[in-house]
Formats: structure tokens, sequence, C-alpha cells
């Protein structure tokens, strides 16, 4: 079995460090309670990865490699491919398509090689930027590598937090949406409703705070003054991470 992180990479500092380092341990430990991460060994373990390869800037993924039972585990770093949105994409927003998927423990990060593999490939031939995954009942949760919002008048709206991943840059937007006086809503959403939106967004690690300009056929606005703030706000958000953060 393996849990995983993936950490965007700036100025040779990992971006949201300790909240990855959170997340990977509810995952193990919801599988395990036997397994101990310390955080100075996650730490070291990133920061060895970006001195070997110079990494500026990119992505990694950390993985711990363990079974349900023994205390034993394994970590791996390996630096990742990235594709990060052009200035065309956050101005103009990018194309999405909707796939019928549940995941079975949405609040964990557990690596899936045939899901990912069968994404990329769906990704690649329909030539969208994410595909957004829909339930059996119709109602959208999240982005195959991302979080999903939309926005309608001053309300933030996203799926459940039990039927999602709780993305680090999730928790940023939300703050940051707050900080900009709008309400939060987390609720069902229906593919049959979205074009009442105003408009849509994903967040997460290599697209930040991304317009979506079209889900399957139905388009949106991506100059909508709040989404602009808070792509604003949580670039304002990162800067203060990088810049805090110490080896």
């Amino acid at each position: 079995m393996i849990a995983y992180e993936v950490l965007r990479i700036i100025d040779f500092k990992p971006l949201f460090a300790l909240e990855h380092y959170q997340r990977l341990c509810n995952t193990i430990l919801n599988k395990n309670k036997n397994i101990k991460l310390d955080y100075n060994t996650f730490i070291l373990k990133i920061k060895h990865l970006i001195e070997k390869n110079n990494l500026k800037i990119g992505n990694i993924r950390i993985e711990i490699i363990f079974d349900n039972t023994s205390s034993d585990f394994e970590i791996k770093t390996l630096v990742i491919p990235y594709s990060y949105p052009s200035d065309y994409d956050y101005k103009n927003g990018v194309k999405t398509i909707t796939h019928l998927h549940t995941r079975e423990e949405p609040n964990f990060k557990i690596w899936n090689q045939n899901l990912r593999e069968n994404i990329d490939s769906l990704i690649k031939t329909q030539n969208v930027y994410e595909i957004i995954y829909v339930n059996k009942n119709n109602f959208l949760s999240e982005g195959s590598r991302s979080n999903l919002f939309f926005i309608k008048d001053r309300k933030l709206i996203s799926a459940k937090p039990e039927d999602i991943l709780l993305g680090i840059s999730r928790k940023y937007v939300i703050e940051s949406a707050k900080s900009l006086g709008l309400d939060l809503v987390e609720m069902d959403i229906p593919l049959s409703e979205i074009e009442n939106y105003d408009s849509a967004f994903i967040s997460g690690t290599s697209p930040k705070v991304l317009p979506v300009r079209k889900i399957n056929e139905i388009y949106f606005g991506s100059n909508n003054q709040y989404l602009r703030a808070l792509m604003i706000e949580f670039e304002k958000k990162i800067n203060a991470d990088i810049l805090n953060f110490q080896f």
C-alpha cells in the first residue's frame, strides 16, 4: 500500500509542507496505527531530494510504502513531471469534462496506478486540462488532481467534505474567500444545475487557483471579480508560506 503526497517546490522550498505532512500522517493512521512518521524525517527526505536535483521549481512526490499490520515502512521521494497552467489559462480558464467515478475513501490519498493511467489517457485523448468526477447520483465532487469550486453572487460553493479529498490548496482557498467576505456553502452539486453558477475554478498543487472555462458543454466566465480577488489572495498565502519556511 502506498500513501503519498505531491508537493510543489518554489525557490528550493516545499510549499505548505506542514499541511502535507499532517495529511500524510492521517492517511497512514487510517490504515495502520502502528506507523509513526516523524516530521523531521519527512522534511529531511524532501531537503535531500531538492539538494540532489538542485530543484528550484517543480513537483515532487513523497511515498510511504507499508502494509496494514507491520510498523515497518519505507519512504521514497522522487521528482515527478509537472505541467503548470499558462498565462492564457489563468486569464481565460481551461476546459474540463466529467467522468463517472467515486473515490472509495476520498479523504485519504492512496496511490491507484490504474486509475491514474486511465484518467491521464482520457485527459490526453479529450484534450482537456482536468477530469471532474461525477458520482452515480450525478453530483459533481472534485477533479482528478484538484478540488472544484463554483461562485454564485457572494457564495463559494463546494462539494461536501465527506465526498472529496480535503486539498491543502482548498484550505487556503476557503481562508482567502472568508477574508473577502464570501460565504462557504458545502453541498451536493447536481451536474444539471451548474449552468446557474457565475464562475467555476479548480485548486491544487499545480494549478493553484485556476479558472474553468468549460465543463462538458457548459461555459463559465473567467473574469468574475471574486474569482480574480481569490487568485490574488491565494498568491499572497503562497508567498508568505515560502518566505517563512526554513529547513
